[in-house]
This record gives C-alpha cells, sequence and structure tokens, in this order.
C-alpha cells in the first residue's frame, strides 16, 4: 500500500469552499479547491476518515495522471505512461468513464476510449496482462475528467457518499442527503440552537442528517463502511478500527445532546416514507414526525430554534399559482409565531420566495441536481422595527434581572464597560471565527474597577472573579460583580442561566480538589478542528486551559508520526491536538481518574480512542522512574503544588522541578524535544539545567493573543537533548 495519496473530493456544484472547510475540520491540509473538488494529499487512514466522515462529499478520486493538454496524443501520452502494474492483477476488471468535454476532447466518451487505448498500450509495453472490461462489478473503476486539464482518476469507492443507506425510498423531489447537509451548515446547525423542525419534511432527508449532526453520527457508519471498496485501499483492519472509533464517539454524543428534531407533513404517504428513513438511520427516538399544516405548525417551548424547509416548487404555470398563497401564508405564519427562531427556505423560484414577505438576512446560490436554487435565511426578530427589537431584548433582559425597567440605565461606570466589551467582541469575535475558536478570552480584568475574567465557551459564558484586595470595600466589591452580571447577558446576548460565575483565589491544602457542584453539565466547543468537553460548573477550572491553546496547536503541528507523551495530562487537551496532528501513539499521564476520565471521553469525542493511545493513571515522578519507552515530544505541565492523599508527600513545582525535568528528560529520544509550562508566577527555573541541556524560553509566542502580550499568566520553555558532536579518529 502506498503511504500518501493525492486525491480528489467531488461533491454538489457550489459547496466546493464547503467541502474544504470540513475536510479542515478533519484535520487534513487542502491543497486547492476549485468547481471540480478538493484537492489533497492524504494517508490512508485519512482517506478513510473522509470516507466516513465526510457529510458534504460524493465521490474520493485518487489520482492516476493529468494531462495538461487538450489533445488525444497528450491524454494518450499521460494514460500510456502510469505504471500500471501497480493496480492491475491478472484476476482484476476494469471499467471506463468519462465526464466533461475541452479543446480537441469534444466528448467524454472519445477521452474514455484514449485513455482505454493508453492503458492497453502500456500494458502491452512493459507486459503486464491485458485487464479484462466489464461495466458491471468491476475491480477497477477509471474515470476520465476532462477540462483545461485532464484527469484520469481512480474511482476507489463502488457509490457516491450522499448514499448513506437509509433512504431506499423518496418522496417526491427528494433533496440529496449531501445537499441536505450543506443546507444545514449554512444555516448554522446546530450551532447554539437546539431545536430543529421541517414543517413539509416528505421523506425526512433534513430531519435525518440534523440529527446526524447534532448527535456527531459519522454519515458512512450506515452504507459507504459497508460497501465494497478497490483494492488499493482496502484495510479491513483500519475501516473496523474507524467504525468502531465513530460508534464510540456517537454514543459520548448521545449522552450530552439534549435537543429536539421535529417533523411535519400534510402527506399520509410522505410521512410514512419519512417513518422509514427515519427507522433505518437509527433514529426513531430522536426525532418526531406528524400530520400537520405547515402553515398551523406552531415552536415546541419557549428555546429559539432552526426551521429549514424544501417547499414545493411548482415548475408549470399552473402549479406555481396556486402555490402563491401557500408561500404568503408561510411568510405571515413565522413573522407572528416564530420570534427569535431562523428560519431557511431552499427554493428554485426566487419570485416565490419573495411572496412571504421577508427580507432574508443571507441568501446562498446553490444547484439541486439541475436547477439553479438558492438558500434563503431568516432571522426572525430582524424583521421587526430595529427600535422595536432592541426593546424588546431590552424587556427580556430586564425580566431576567427581575428589573421593572424596560431600558438598562447603567451608572458611568458600568456603562464603560459595556463599552469596552463591545469593543472588545467586536475584535476578537472575527479573529476566534477565523481561528476556528469556540472558547476565548473576551475581557481579562481591563478595567481595574471591575476584576474578572471573561470566557466565551460556544453560546456559554464563563465570569471569573479575582479575589478582591483587602483594601476593597466588601460592599463596593459585591456591587461591582453585579454590574458585571448585569452586563453580560446584555451585550452577549446570552441568557443569565448559561453564564457561570466563579471566584478566582489561591487554594490552600485540600480545598483545590474540592468539587463545586455535581452538575456534569458538559458539552463540546471547537478549537482548530477538535472538540473538547467542557464544565463550567463543577469544578474551579473547565477542563481547557485557554492560555494553553497556542501551546496545544504547536503540538497539533508537530506531532505527525512522534511518540507523544503528555504529563499531568489534565482532561487530555494537549493529547488530542497530537492525535489530530498525526501522532504514531501517544501516553497521558495523571494520578486523578476524574480526569483521565474526561480525557478518555474526548479522546472517543474525536474519534482517537484506540490502543495506541495510552491513558495511565499514576504518579508522574514515579512513573518516570519505572518507565522505559522513549518519546519524541513530551508535554510537561505540572500543578504549582499537590498534595493528593493518593500521594506520598506534598509535589511543590519550584523545589521539584529539576528531579522532574531530569526525570522526564530520560524519557526523551535524542533529537526529541520537551515544553515545560508553568503557571507559578514566582517560579525560577534552576540554573543548573542549562548545564544538561538546550533550554529556549518561548514564553511570549505561548501567551495566546486574548490575552495578551504582557500576560503573565504562564512561563514556558522548549527543552533539548544536547548535540553529541562527531569526533574523527586519528590517522
Amino acid at each position: 500500500m502506498q503511504s500518501t495519496y493525492s486525491i480528489l473530493v467531488t461533491c454538489p456544484k457550489g459547496i466546493e469552499g464547503l467541502l474544504a472547510d470540513e475536510l479542515k475540520m478533519l484535520g487534513l491540509s487542502v491543497l486547492k479547491t476549485n468547481p471540480r473538488g478538493v484537492f489533497l494529499d492524504v494517508s490512508l487512514e485519512s482517506l478513510h476518515r473522509v470516507r466516513l466522515w465526510s457529510r458534504l462529499a460524493n465521490r474520493i478520486y485518487v489520482i492516476l495522471g493529468v494531462s495538461r493538454e487538450a489533445n488525444r496524443n497528450a491524454l494518450h501520452r499521460v494514460a500510456e505512461g502510469i505504471d500500471w502494474s501497480r493496480y492491475l492483477k491478472p484476476e482484476f476488471t476494469i471499467w471506463i468513464s468519462g465526464q466533461g468535454n475541452y479543446g480537441d476532447l469534444r466528448h467524454s466518451g472519445f477521452a474514455a476510449q484514449v485513455v482505454k487505448d493508453g492503458i492497453f498500450d502500456g500494458c502491452r509495453r512493459k507486459g503486464v496482462l491485458l485487464p479484462e472490461l466489464k461495466e458491471q462489478e468491476q475491480t477497477h473503476r477509471i474515470h476520465v475528467n476532462v477540462g483545461k486539464e485532464t484527469y484520469i482518476l481512480l474511482d476507489v469507492l463502488g457509490q457516491s457518499l450522499h448514499q448513506r443507506g437509509y433512504r431506499i425510498e423518496g418522496g417526491a423531489a427528494p433533496l440529496k442527503e449531501n445537499l441536505a447537509a450543506a443546507l444545514l451548515i449554512r444555516a448554522g446547525w446546530p450551532g447554539e440552537r437546539q431545536v430543529f423542525m421541517d414543517p413539509m419534511c416528505g421523506s425526512g432527508t433534513l430531519l435525518i442528517e440534523a440529527t446526524y449532526m447534532a448527535l456527531d453520527q459519522a454519515p458512512g457508519l450506515l452504507a459507504s463502511f459497508k460497501a465494497p471498496v478497490d483494492p488499493l485501499i482496502r484495510d479491513e483492519a483500519l475501516t473496523a478500527r474507524l467504525y468502531n472509533e465513530a460508534l464510540d464517539r456517537q454514543r459520548v454524543a448521545e449522552g450530552i445532546w439534549k435537543g429536539a428534531v421535529l417533523g411535519s407533513d400534510l402527506s399520509p404517504e410522505a410521512l410514512a416514507i419519512a417513518s422509514r428513513n427515519i427507522a433505518r438511520a437509527g433514529l426513531a427516538r430522536f426525532i418526531s414526525v406528524r400530520a400537520d399544516d405547515a402553515g398551523r405548525v406552531l415552536p415546541p417551548d419557549a428555546r429559539a430554534g432552526l426551521l429549514v424547509t424544501n417547499p414545493p416548487y411548482g415548475e408549470r404555470l399552473g402549479q406555481k399559482t396556486e402555490l402563491l398563497s401557500l408561500y404568503r401564508a408561510l411568510g405571515e405564519h413565522w413573522r407572528k409565531h416564530f420570534g427569535g427562531w431562523r428560519i431557511g427556505v431552499f427554493t428554485s423560484q426566487e419570485d416565490l420566495a419573495r411572496e412571504m414577505g421577508l427580507s432574508p438576512d443571507k441568501v446562498y446560490r446553490l444547484a439541486n441536481g439541475p436547477l439553479d436554487a438558492q438558500l434563503a435565511l431568516y432571522d426572525i426578530h430582524a424583521l421587526e422595527d430595529k427600535r422595536k427589537h432592541q426593546q424588546q431584548v431590552a424587556e427580556r433582559l430586564a425580566q431576567q434581572e427581575g428589573s421593572p425597567n424596560a431600558e438598562p440605565e447603567w451608572s458611568d461606570q458600568a456603562q464603560m464597560l459595556v463599552n469596552r466589551l463591545k469593543k472588545n467582541l467586536k475584535k476578537r469575535k472575527p479573529w476566534a471565527e477565523k481561528n476556528r475558536l469556540e472558547a476565548w478570552r473576551l475581557y481579562d480584568a481591563d478595567m481595574p474597577e471591575y476584576a474578572v475574567a471573561i470566557d466565551l465557551y460556544g453560546d456559554h459564558a464563563l465570569v471569573q472573579e479575582y479575589a478582591p484586595p483587602k483594601s476593597i470595600d466588601p460592599q463596593k466589591a459585591a456591587a461591582r460583580l453585579k454590574d458585571v452580571m448585569a452586563v453580560v447577558p446584555h451585550v452577549l446576548g446570552i441568557p443569565r442561566k448559561r453564564i457561570a460565575l466563579k471566584q478566582r483565589m489561591r487554594q490552600k491544602g485540600k480545598a483545590q480538589y474540592v468539587k463545586l457542584s455535581e452538575q456534569r453539565k458538559e458539552f463540546p466547543v471547537v478549537e482548530n478542528g477538535v472538540r473538547l468537553l467542557v464544565n463550567l460548573e463543577d469544578y474551579l477550572d473547565t477542563g481547557v486551559f485557554l492560555d494553553h491553546r497556542p501551546t496545544r496547536f504547536y503540538i497539533q503541528q508537530h506531532a505527525r508520526n512522534l511518540r507523544f507523551l503528555n504529563l499531568f495530562c489534565y482532561t487530555g487537551a494537549a493529547t488530542v491536538h497530537a492525535c489530530a496532528g498525526g501522532a504514531r501513539e501517544t501516553c497521558s499521564v495523571d494520578l486523578s481518574q476524574t480526569y483521565l476520565d474526561w480525557a478518555e471521553r474526548n479522546l472517543t469525542l474525536n474519534g482517537f480512542a484506540s490502543k495506541t493511545n495510552r491513558i495511565v493513571r499514576a504518579n508522574v515522578m514515579e512513573w518516570l522512574s519505572a518507565e522505559k519507552s522513549l518519546f519524541d515530544l513530551i508535554f510537561v505541565d505540572p500543578p504549582t503544588f499537590s498534595n493528593s492523599k493518593r500521594m506520598e508527600g506534598v509535589f511543590d513545582v519550584q523545589r521539584d522541578h529539576v528531579a522532574l525535568l531530569d526525570l522526564a528528560m530520560s524519557r526523551l529520544s535524542p533529537k526529541g524535544l520537551l515544553i515545560f509550562s508553568t503557571n507559578f508566577r514566582k517560579f525560577v527555573l534552576d540554573e543548573g539545567l542549562a548545564l544538561r541541556y538546550q533550554i529556549e524560553e518561548v514564553t511570549a509566542k505561548s501567551i495566546p493573543e486574548d490575552f495578551g502580550v504582557a500576560s503573565r499568566i504562564h512561563r514556558c520553555w522548549q527543552l533539548r537533548k544536547p548535540v553529541v558532536k562527531e569526533t574523527r579518529p586519528w590517522g
């Protein structure tokens, strides 16, 4: 088998950019994107991950050759020059198909014939047994994609990935599964919304795809991972491992998600088909469908949600005239009853969409088979007069805070805080979206009067109050904190119930280990393509140290094919990033079973739970003394001190760091790298370490942008073993 494959991943017209973003979220590096699809170089495992996890792809092709001249002779030369002995065995059969036309290659069938002649001439020249042409049940499917550059491709899958396996039967004009997924992604599902509706659900495709996304279910579990594949990429052990990882990841997500997916339709036949499709998809307990008129369906509860639907288009004039009243009624109904919801309407008839009387906030151009169509998104609150909407928002916020005033009236200091938060939000939110971050710091005691840190975690927020000095009047400190808790939901638009409040102070003795609550309200946030579980309620820390984000990114970028060791691993976030970066194997060590269980859930959530990613419960110092394995990349982030009842004595980072680093460096491979970080502000690195190792302080590079370059949140060093100079013998 090859170590890497150059591949082309295709998709429906108009969603190539979305597909590229999806593949990046899978940890892959995109070479280029164009109307043909997305081009990448991948490992065999990454190829199978695309096959299992892509919601948007059609087919995966391995690129065998490229002709940059659109004529017969050039295409024949390329086809003849491919080493077909790598692909063709005596018992194999092939079939060749074509698509497109350009230059002298005016017909796809002609291009396919030229490639066939080139294959046979190349085989004769090299003495390779000629393959048998067989249109049905062939071993290899060769595809010729004709254009300014003509690609000779190997179709490694038995079918298009949009065929998930649940839709054996469809209603009238059903959406393809990957197009439905694209509509949902464009509409922002699931995001912060927990309720999805399709009031004209037809065969249920949008309902099923929305549930798959909410439950983190791999779209290839039902069909593509059970279909035969080309012998070039066949690896049953690998596919079985990835299949089981996906099942584990789905089980974790099912335990987290508390939303609802609801569908309705007037047609009993359509509902019967939808119910059977939902059952085949294994989602009957997650989706509710019923017979109802789209113009009368109401939101299920107070939660604002997402409604996406694909109404009938009416291709004939008479049908179209009849549909005018339907679209008008839908617009009026949604405007009246779906305040706070996002509505998505997918249609090929813009004039029908205009009949709804709604002004779209965004419009995306897409193709639905041969039809040019559009997805129009409407945030219903945005349709109201701006002043009226602001008043409604203020009234809701005032009600949340128990104030009788409709409009907040801030003190001068509180207004300054409002202004500062808005300024920070305007600057940092685009930065966070660009860097694919859902967890980041908005504010860190920017104003001395408000000594708090405010962190965003998706659609939640965490306010951490720094313990005020004894010179501050406790009543004044309490009043300022009350200001903060009134201002934050107002500026961020986050309900108070989704804003956690904690006080940070130096913990002594066993107080640092005490649980704050037993809520177990875990939810995932995205960080550079990986998902990490956080909990804002139960512990002093959330499960993700935001200040170590650049270090985790560095580990992800440099972990390919390396052995990674994570000491004092906490919830395993750095390990997940190492796995996403292609680490050959990982080992995560911590003494806390709570944190190790958390780390295991993080690995499972991202599909990395396997025997190559060890989780070890042990005292780090004792484990290092006994361990014999070497590692190429080691991350050491110890607590400032620890007096766990499972450990003899007390660990003190200032006193014990020399012994710790010497032990860790003994497990480092000769050309390996150790990253050491500490949050102890008074920490002093022992000078004697520089006599034994190459040491570089990288603190400035390791502080994230949202913390500011002057932040003293931690210090960080990189350690390497000294380079041994070779000596030449005399003579």
